[in-house]
């Protein structure tokens, strides 16, 4: 535990990263990092401040991992009861925000059924996209033929942004089904967004 938080300030401090506001240890809320929402609105990453956040990367031209990666996030949500789902949140944010305009991240959303309501698709600049793949953990590089290759990772986040738990099994793992549910059932009552 304490090489994580020494790893998480190192990487902090190289990045130019300043904490903003008391008790953010470890909390990726701390990066300064901006986000364009499936509505064309500019958000900050801690857009779900004050609920447990399941968060991934991805493409939306993605012709088979991504579409998985979210219905693997919609699996894991539907494990819990609808009180639960109730104080979850998810955000998935692409790497490619040439090509994932709000219109396009929409598409995918509506695509996949999700509720706008706790579902929330995004693009980052590259230098954002970076920096966030860097606190989660996620590796990708851009191919010739514009596609991507990138990691798999679901990361759960508590409240204030700090990282509880990772998967990278796209169903099935019961750690971090564990977690999921310890987690969303600290949470009372939902506050509103």
């Amino acid at each position: 535990m304490h090489i994580m938080k020494l790893s998480l300030l190192l990487l902090f401090l190289i990045c130019g990263f300043k904490p903003s506001y008391a008790d953010s240890d470890n909390s990726i809320y701390q990066a300064s990092i901006a986000l364009t929402t499936q509505h064309a609105k500019p958000a900050k990453l801690d857009i779900y401040r004050g609920h447990p956040v399941l968060i991934t990367m991805f493409y939306g031209s993605c012709p088979d991992m991504c579409p998985m990666l979210v219905m693997s996030m919609q699996m894991y949500e539907k494990l819990l009861n609808n009180r639960l789902q109730k104080n979850l949140r998810s955000l998935i944010i692409s790497f490619d925000a040439a090509r994932d305009t709000p219109q396009q991240l929409q598409a995918i959303a509506t695509m996949h059924h999700v509720d706008s309501m706790r579902w929330m698709f995004a693009s980052a600049n590259e230098v954002d996209a970076r920096k966030l793949a860097a606190l989660l953990g996620i590796q990708y590089r851009q191919k010739p033929d514009g596609t991507f290759d990138h990691s798999v990772l679901i990361t759960l986040l508590d409240a204030e942004g700090r990282v509880i738990a990772a998967t990278d099994k796209l169903n099935g793992d019961a750690a971090f089904i564990a977690s999921l549910h310890s987690l969303t059932d600290h949470v009372t009552q939902p506050s509103s967004d």
